[in-house]
């Protein structure tokens, strides 16, 4: 796929596939705010979209992984995610967890609408779960490729 670059804002130069991963707070405002699509890049954005919220979780050995965000008691933000075995009894404590089935980018943005750190600590655990290496370099081809690739995503047969 060629993707369109952004001609405008903060991300001026970038492609979403890149901005999803450099700012997904951004990204989930501008797509729900319809900046994206007042640019002309509706397309590009709903497939950035549904790709974002259900990427796949690796899955290894015979026990089925589940990504569990935790919530920080109380400022009510995103703090941490982490692979879990579905079969694990959930999290016991003050801090609220929520388990779901893919990696979902919106997640931090979900739970409080302005969450840069959140964003931030949540790709800083996908490039651990998603490419082995804390200082895994997004670059634009890794962001596209990785956005290009069905394998990476539970997506529903007609989106394929």
């Amino acid at each position: 796929m060629i993707w369109s670059i952004l001609t405008f804002g903060r991300h001026n130069g970038k492609t979403l596939p890149q901005v999803v991963f450099a700012d997904p707070d951004y990204f989930f405002w501008a797509y729900r705010a319809g900046v994206l699509e007042r640019y002309g890049m509706q397309d590009e954005a709903e497939a950035v979209y549904s790709r974002a919220v259900s990427i796949r979780i690796p899955q290894k050995g015979p026990q089925k992984l589940v990504a569990e965000y935790a919530v920080h008691p109380s400022v009510g933000k995103f703090v941490n995610m982490e692979i879990v075995p579905e079969s694990r009894p959930p999290h016991q404590g003050s801090t609220h967890t929520t388990r779901l089935p893919v990696f979902d980018l919106s997640f931090p943005w979900r739970i409080a609408s302005y969450d840069k750190a959140g964003g931030k600590a949540l790709v800083d655990a996908l490039k651990v779960y998603l490419f082995g290496d804390p200082h895994y370099r997004l670059t634009k081809e890794h962001c596209e490729r990785f956005f290009e690739n069905d394998a990476n995503f539970v997506l529903p047969a007609a989106s394929r």
